[in-house]
């Protein structure tokens, strides 16, 4: 949750807000209490949407839909004002993590819990599909896991499609491994959508992965239309079940009340141990969690780190090597990418030795001095932003191996591609070579813009935007363990407000996405354990799967 700005109200009706639950294409979402100290999640239309009466229409709707509804899986409507702006509803505020923060977290779903996971929230979409409503976006991370049972979150109408197209990517409605065949193919979309992501839903829960691989929206999408579910390892009769929910003919799929039937659950819900370990899952590490981001700085409660002013260049007195996590504020024009030379040429490689090049005639280093609103520091660690400006393009080092003699130098691949787009990291230096001390974990805020050349580095991880177009995870050895697989000069990577991480072309086109819009108040993580998350305060949204 973020604390409020002076772009929130105090009140909303009768509610006293305390803070900001997420954010989206139509309108803020907040924690609030009512006079009598009820807690309620209070959704408000954006202020650009009050003149626009198929925004109204919908938002209306959406109202009208949660008054009808009435089920143990779905949160209730419990006020609203339409007639005079700014218009609102409440809804009972249902705290708790994500079916997907608790997967991650846990592991694979034991097969008893799944069958009455899958019952649950069958029930749930059968109490909306009967007042003539489909959810649209049913994924682990819309299923919330509160101490009486699963609950569906965000059902009931489509996402606004006014909002900017440079929060997703792709045009379908929903989100990739999720999304039935037919939404995608352009066909008749009914119910049956629902069930065919209940069952991708499950997919994930009992496997931890996603259900139709990972990537680019596209290869996603085209798996969901023409491939196989991925159910290796998954308890047979579970296997069978979820089979049922993805058949690419949605008149083959059971309805939500068949499939209460057909799981047979027996198992005690919320009782189930493995179900009441997820409700223990913690969002942040226990150091992150003493952090409050409060209009840009760091407030701490007692005993915790002193957040202080970045060092400057060749200030190092007073840190402490190893320990602290760095904040990154969102981009304020003064982050500006170089490259020596030649923005267009691919950096050398990892692992690569000197190849016979004299010493650096002079190399000098940017540091990126930033105000404490743009860049705080906590657990005194300093940013390393490095961008190297060289003066002999065939210079060397003991790190790196320069692009212009480096005709022997063997690419590492990130990951296998079918771009052919490789990793290679940026010619920056180490800590070692500067004398600086990296932060154990650096946390980015959005927006947050990594042209060419721009690499935030940890003790165990680099993050580099590559010339060639691809965002690489390095570990501190230059052995990649992660990569967006995009290539193309002038490719630029923006963790977007809206929670989403974006590639983009020369032409401001999306190449590549973590798909995580909607997921409003997330920063971006590179962590201890060399994992790099996007995560809002009460869920892991995304991540590279690179800890160690």
């Amino acid at each position: 949750m973020l604390a409020l700005d002076g772009s929130d109200p105090s009140h909303i009706g009768r509610y006293r807000l305390v803070g900001r639950l997420g954010e989206g294409g139509m309108g803020r979402v907040y924690l609030a209490r009512s006079p009598g100290g009820r807690p309620a999640a209070v959704k408000v239309i954006n202020d650009r949407l009050r003149e626009d009466e198929h925004a109204l229409s919908r938002f209306r709707r959406e109202v009208e839909t949660l008054a009808t509804v009435r089920s143990a899986y779905t949160a209730s409507l419990i006020d609203a004002e339409l007639d005079t702006p700014p218009y609102w509803f409440a809804t009972e505020y249902v705290p708790g993590p994500t079916l997907h923060a608790a997967v991650v977290t846990h592991g694979p779903l034991p097969a008893d819990l799944a069958r009455v996971m899958l019952a649950a929230l069958a029930e749930g979409l059968d109490a909306i599909h009967v007042r003539g409503v489909w959810h649209r976006d049913l994924k682990p991370l819309n299923v919330i896991l509160s101490a009486t049972g699963p609950q569906l979150i965000d059902f009931g109408i489509a996402k606004d499609t006014g909002a900017s197209n440079l929060t997703q990517v792709g045009g379908a409605m929903g989100s990739p491994g999720y999304i039935a065949p037919e939404t995608i193919t352009g066909g008749e979309t009914g119910p049956g959508a629902d069930v065919f992501a209940l069952g991708a839903t499950l997919a994930f829960a009992v496997t931890g992965r996603p259900p139709y691989g990972d990537g680019p929206f596209a290869a996603v999408t085209y798996r969901s239309v023409h491939g196989e579910i991925d159910l290796n390892g998954v308890d047979p009769g579970v296997a069978e079940l979820i089979e049922a929910c993805v058949q690419s003919d949605p008149a083959l799929r059971p309805t939500p009340h068949r499939i209460v039937e057909l799981c047979r659950a027996e198992a005690d819900l919320v009782h189930h141990p493995a179900y009441q370990r997820a409700l223990a899952v913690g969002s942040l590490a226990d150091r992150e969690r003493a952090m409050t981001v409060v209009d840009g700085g760091v407030s701490h409660p007692p005993d915790a780190v002193t957040a202080f002013a970045p060092h400057t260049a060749g200030s190092t007195a007073g840190a402490r090597e190893g320990h602290g996590v760095t904040l990154l504020a969102p981009d304020a024009g003064h982050l500006t990418a170089a490259w020596p030379h030649d923005a267009g040429a691919p950096g050398p490689h990892p692992g690569t030795q000197p190849g016979g090049g004299r010493a650096p005639s002079s190399r000098r280093w940017l540091w990126v001095g930033i105000g404490a609103a743009s860049l705080v520091v906590a657990g005194s660690s300093a940013l390393y932003l490095s961008h190297a400006f060289d003066d002999s393009k065939d210079s060397a080092s003991p790190h790196v191996t320069p692009s212009a003699s480096a005709g022997r130098a063997a690419q590492v691949s990130a990951a296998p591609s079918d771009s052919g787009a490789t990793a290679s990291p940026s010619p920056s230096p180490s800590a070692s070579d500067t004398g600086t001390h990296l932060p154990d974990a650096v946390v980015v805020k959005p927006p947050f813009t990594f042209d060419v050349g721009k690499v935030i580095e940890t003790v165990r991880s680099k993050l580099i935007m590559q010339p060639d177009g691809n965002l690489v995870l390095y570990d501190a050895s230059g052995t990649a363990h992660w990569a967006s697989k995009t290539q193309g000069e002038g490719n630029t990577a923006v963790f977007q407000s809206d929670g989403n991480l974006v590639i983009y072309d020369a032409q401001q086109q999306p190449l590549w996405s973590s798909n995580t819009q909607g997921a409003s108040g997330a920063v971006l993580k590179i962590l201890e354990n060399g994992n790099m998350v996007i995560a809002t305060d009460t869920q892991v949204v995304w991540q590279t799967n690179t800890a160690s």
